[in-house]
């Protein structure tokens, strides 16, 4: 039997995280990315995680790291540079590939 995603601002962090506000890149049944912000004894992060469901449990899955310190502008600009020179549909989700219908 299929689990439901959890309910929309559900982020499954450790329990030494506070969630303080978030956005998912992308969700599903199966699978969640999204930019955390976070905070803990040590201070506020805002983290990148990619969570998958196993067997009705979210687990943390590629992604688990602090990027408040990457160059956002700059990496939105490659980002469009990149799907400007590659022809890349910009259907503003993230996940698994789908065929083209083309």
């Amino acid at each position: 039997m299929a689990s439901k995603p959890p309910p929309a601002k559900h982020y499954p962090v450790s329990p030494t995280y506070r969630v303080l506000d978030g956005h998912d890149i992308y969700r599903s049944s199966n699978l969640i990315v999204a930019l955390v912000v976070v905070e803990s004894q040590y201070g506020r992060d805002m983290r990148l995680y990619r969570w998958i469901n196993r067997n009705g449990q979210w687990k943390v899955d590629l992604c688990r790291m602090g990027v408040k310190r990457w160059d956002w502008a700059a990496l939105a600009a490659r980002a469009a540079e990149f799907a400007e020179k590659y022809g890349l549909k910009g259907d503003h989700q993230a996940g698994p590939q789908q065929p083209d219908d083309d």
